[in-house]
């Protein structure tokens, strides 16, 4: 069963910058010492990003490349250069806007799990995973995300792709609200369990969390998940 890598002492630090040393605690003696974690887990059908049109305003939305890392300055507050530049290859979809040439937002997904929950959920065919996006603080409150995930959906979907899975902490109020607004449902709860060297998970689905959990929730997609590892 496949753990959750330890993180580098780069990528540590910005986590302990932007969420405190009690979360980082917290999150650190439940993923590997003793304690659970909660994710939720949403499906999202990029084929109802297609039909908006984007605006003209002088915004670059497009896929990364690796010259594009110098203008990249106002990412690595949250990212490692390195990961940034892994984005950049193989099973990665690193997509980017631009402002004046610089990069101020961005959406990343893959075609592999986290390692975290690689054990548990698998990926069906047409489905990638949300591995992060985020938007420079300057540049918020002006819909680029989801205009990232239009300008995306056309290419994806012509590579057969059409729905996002996400795993998102159950203490990340800002993801939740942003994921709900959009509309994206959440089809369940996976849980992890650590006890020193053992690790075993759970899963309770969206339509036994309650009328809230279930607000977008669509039952087929549960089936399109796969079944869980404990």
């Amino acid at each position: 069963m496949s753990l959750l890598s330890p993180p580098s002492l780069a990528e540590a630090y910005l986590y302990l910058r932007h969420n405190g040393l009690r979360r980082s605690l917290t999150k650190f003696l439940a993923g590997y010492v003793v304690g659970r974690q909660s994710w939720h887990v949403t499906l999202e059908d990029i084929r109802f990003d297609t039909d908006r049109p984007l605006p003209d305003d002088g915004v670059e939305l497009r896929f990364a490349r690796l010259d594009d890392l110098p203008r990249m300055h106002r990412f690595t507050a949250r990212v490692v250069p390195a990961v940034l530049r892994a984005w950049c290859g193989p099973d990665y979809y690193f997509f980017i806007a631009l402002v004046d040439g610089e990069a101020v937002s961005y959406r990343c997904l893959s075609a592999r799990l986290h390692p975290a929950v690689s054990d548990l959920i698998r990926l069906e065919p047409g489905q990638l995973f949300m591995v992060d996006e985020f938007t420079d603080p300057a540049f918020r409150r002006r819909g680029l995300t989801r205009r990232l995930a239009m300008a995306m959906a056309p290419g994806l979907l012509g590579s057969g792709v059409r729905e996002v899975l996400g795993i998102h902490r159950t203490d990340n109020r800002d993801t939740i609200e942003v994921t709900r607004r959009k509309g994206i449902p959440r089809v369940g709860t996976v849980i992890r369990y650590r006890a020193l060297w053992k690790v075993w998970f759970d899963y309770v689905d969206a339509e036994e969390e309650g009328p809230e959990a279930c607000e977008h929730h669509d039952p087929g997609l549960r089936q399109e998940l796969g079944e869980p590892g404990v």
